[in-house]
């Protein structure tokens, strides 16, 4: 299969964003070698770019995570950064941002791995069919296919069967359980 330019436009921006956070922590290695404050800098831009391009390639609900991720990492950085007498000031705002943002992005990366890329749904489907049913995680579509509707079907993520996703459900309610007029007649 060959690729999109989509798709080498995502493995670049990739690239870059890994090649700028390479920087940074070779910025952050000299700057702790030297003494100088002018890597530290460097390193917090370096940051701020690959949370800017790899956020191109992020998709989904809840996607920023990084971007909070990177919050407190860019909080001790400026924190080094600044001039000795000026330090203790700013940590007193900087701490405390640091590990709040730090605490935001943990709940918005669980949040963001839970969906599978902004796709939480789960869809049972039939080939002659089409969709059965949508359900948020898959124990309920498989308790649904089991349970209510009896008969094979397929069980599969939203985003792997994206043309599922425009297609209304055949049985949309919970509440109301399928009886044995509902159900699809197989012909003979």
């Amino acid at each position: 299969m060959p690729d999109t330019t989509a798709d080498a436009r995502a493995r670049q921006d990739r690239t870059t964003a890994a090649g700028l956070t390479g920087t940074a922590a070779v910025c952050v290695v000299l700057a702790a070698g030297s003494g100088h404050r002018w890597p530290v800098l460097v390193a917090a831009g370096a940051l701020v770019g690959a949370v800017m391009v790899y956020r191109r390639v992020m998709r989904g609900a809840y996607a920023y995570w990084v971007a909070w991720a990177v919050s407190p990492v860019l909080s001790l950085l400026l924190l080094w950064a600044q001039p000795s007498d000026l330090r203790d000031a700013a940590a007193l705002l900087a701490l405390p941002w640091a590990g709040l943002s730090a605490v935001v992005a943990l709940v918005l990366f669980m949040l963001w791995r839970s969906r599978r890329g902004g796709h939480l749904d789960w869809v049972v489907w039939h080939p002659d069919l089409g969709l059965l049913r949508r359900e948020q995680t898959k124990r309920a579509a498989l308790d649904w296919a089991r349970w209510h509707y009896g008969e094979p079907s397929l069980i599969d993520r939203l985003d792997r069967a994206p043309e599922l996703a425009r297609q209304r459900p055949l049985y949309p309610y919970a509440d109301r359980p399928l009886k044995q007029a509902d159900r699809p007649q197989e012909s003979l």
